[in-house]
């Protein structure tokens, strides 16, 4: 999330009961990433300076909250099952082309290798002399 990009002004906000691992108040900063571009969240003062503690919290509510959180986790499932039904649907078509082919391959043999069992329209035989 934060990690990918963010930018700070190194204004520190008054936060109340927040505090980050190391003891300190945290920074307000606006995250630049693809999937929350210009999102407001608090980080750890020793971001990108130190080894931080990871401190995070979002300093706005996404939009649509809770509600959207479901609906994507549930999209989420949905798009897993779906993939997993492509597969399977390939898989058995594959199988079904390569048994088409051979079939075909087996008919022509038996049909271009085998002329002596061919008949004459209406019963009848080739004469052989």
């Amino acid at each position: 999330m934060a990690s990918q990009g963010s930018r700070s002004g190194r204004i520190q906000m008054p936060v109340k009961e927040m505090l980050c691992g190391h003891g300190k108040k945290p920074i307000l900063r606006t995250s630049m990433t693809k999937d929350n571009p210009r999102r407001r969240f608090w980080g750890c003062v020793y971001y990108e300076v130190q080894d931080g503690c990871d401190f995070f919290r979002w300093a706005d509510p996404e939009a649509g909250g809770v509600l959207r959180d479901s609906e994507i986790a549930r999209c989420r499932k949905k798009i897993t099952t779906l993939k997993t039904r492509l597969k399977d649907v390939e898989w058995k078509l594959r199988i079904i082309a390569a048994l088409g082919v051979v079939g075909w391959i087996g008919f022509l043999y038996l049909l271009l290798h085998n002329p002596s069992s061919w008949r004459q329209p209406y019963g009848m035989h080739l004469i052989r002399r």
